[in-house]
């Protein structure tokens, strides 16, 4: 019995967790996008009236950032396809012996930032101006830190 308990238990934190930053958020917005004005009263004071005509109002009053948004990500997406299923096939399929050097070069390498490879003369400057909240001599980092 003991065998058969212990899945369901090891689950319960990970619902627990799901119920309270995601069920329970989602139904309060759910709720609270149905809710009108109350007529006369103070300024956020609302009541449940199960408007939904209110979703119908925010597609007609913002149509044009919708259909910019929309025709983007088609955009968006109609590029990764394009881009992403061709390099995969010549990766996996004609790249022979430099498989590991294309992976890298053309996958990977996107995603690092410019100042891990290439560091920029203002990099010094500009990551003490941004950092200043961190006193790299009183941790003991000044020699390794913003060479």
């Amino acid at each position: 019995m003991g065998k058969i308990k212990t899945p369901y238990l090891l689950l319960f934190p990970g619902f627990a967790f799901l119920f309270t930053f995601f069920i329970l958020p989602i139904v309060n917005l759910a709720q609270t996008s149905t809710q009108t004005p109350v007529g006369g009263g103070d300024t956020g004071q609302y009541e449940q009236t199960f408007a939904f005509s209110n979703y119908i109002n925010a597609f007609v009053e913002n149509r044009e950032q919708f259909t910019r948004s929309f025709v983007y990500a088609t955009i968006a997406t109609v590029l990764a396809l394009a881009i992403s299923y061709p390099l995969a096939y010549a990766i996996a399929f004609k790249s022979g012996r430099w498989k590991k050097t294309y992976f890298w070069f053309w996958l990977l390498r996107p995603f690092l930032p410019l100042s891990f490879f290439v560091p920029l003369p203002g990099s010094k400057f500009l990551a003490k101006k941004a950092l200043w909240f961190l006193d790299f001599e009183h941790l003991g980092l000044s020699a390794i830190a913003l060479r």
